[in-house]
């Protein structure tokens, strides 16, 4: 694939069960953990790529209900990206399970809820939006994250 002449959109979204624990997939391509995720198709919203990106690493059926943030990747240093070298915007989402049983997918053969205080080893960026996401939990007043 040429390299695009913009950036791409990847849409991540930050969901919590009963328990407010994070909802992570294991990377294939890395081995680390991340939100579930992916970047936008043509023809798609990103709040529909949030979704979309959701079931197809989880299963899981979610309902995308608040924006969270929007980071550049030219404002971060990523060495366990797949994309280095690649300018990508990032949307973050809040949203919540509404259906769906998990099931690990080629692409994320592993699925993991964990605590703010019990976070596995994360892909590249996804502590600063992940840390976004707890603190939405406290705040529902909090502002969007924007770059």
């Amino acid at each position: 694939m040429p390299k695009p002449i913009t950036p791409m959109v990847g849409c991540d979204t930050f969901v919590v069960n009963e328990r407010e624990e994070v909802c992570l997939v294991r990377r294939a391509d890395n081995g680390l953990w991340a939100l579930p995720g992916g970047y936008q198709d043509l023809g798609e919203t990103p709040v529909e790529c949030a979704a979309r990106e959701f079931r197809e690493e989880t299963g899981l059926l979610i309902k995308v209900t608040r924006l969270l943030g929007v980071y550049s990747s030219t404002k971060y240093s990523d060495p366990t990206g797949v994309l280095r070298g690649h300018e990508v915007t990032h949307i973050l989402y809040q949203g919540v399970q509404v259906g769906g049983q998990e099931q690990p997918s080629p692409e994320t053969p592993a699925i993991g809820w964990y605590a703010s205080e019990d976070l596995p080893e994360l892909s590249s960026g996804h502590a600063r939006i992940i840390r976004q996401g707890f603190r939405s939990l406290s705040d529902s007043d909090l502002a969007p994250h924007m770059e």
